[in-house]
């Protein structure tokens, strides 16, 4: 974040001009997705831990305001800590019905809970999308939600993403 971005935040909450304790935002849902996996590569360990790939592809989307198909030639990126965390970074391209392209990237960290069990993965999607009909996607802030998918046949991931909504004052 620039200084001078800061710097005014700051002197905002330091003024009184931003209440310091705002109502939670809302989410409202953005898209599910279904994002088909192919093979995992092992690219060995690393300073950082053992490092993975698994190559995204295809896959379809749907919401109320967007609907496509996931682009095959996207990959995630994941990086499996000493402490039992992993990384994951995927950057794949999504395709509007309409033919529009729109990158995602999607960043989320699997940790196991204190009985060493996977818990629940919240993810921290960011979006380009080009000036048109989809530029809101690239404002915001979004959270999602991953879980596999169920065909042991056919490796996915099921993904949900919402928009964080400011409260109304």
């Amino acid at each position: 974040m620039p200084a001078a971005v800061t710097a005014s935040i700051a002197a905002m909450l330091l003024a009184g001009a931003v209440p310091p304790t705002e109502p939670a935002p809302s989410l409202e849902p953005v898209f599910a997705a279904e994002v088909l996996l192919g093979e995992s590569i092992d690219a060995g360990r690393t300073p950082l831990g053992g490092r993975s790939l698994i190559r995204i592809t295809g896959g379809r989307f749907e919401g109320a305001r967007i609907r496509g198909a996931v682009l095959p030639g996207g990959w995630d990126w994941q990086l499996h800590a000493e402490g039992g965390c992993t990384r994951l970074h995927a950057d794949y391209m999504l395709r509007t019905d309409d033919g529009v392209t729109i990158n995602i990237v999607n960043d989320a960290r699997l940790c196991p809970d204190a009985a060493g069990k996977p818990a629940a993965l919240l993810s921290t999607p960011a979006f380009e999308a080009p000036l048109g009909r989809y530029a809101w996607l690239n404002g915001g802030a979004y959270v999602g939600t991953i879980a596999p998918g169920t065909d042991q046949a056919h490796p996915s991931v099921h993904i949900r993403i919402y928009r964080a909504v400011p409260a109304a004052r």
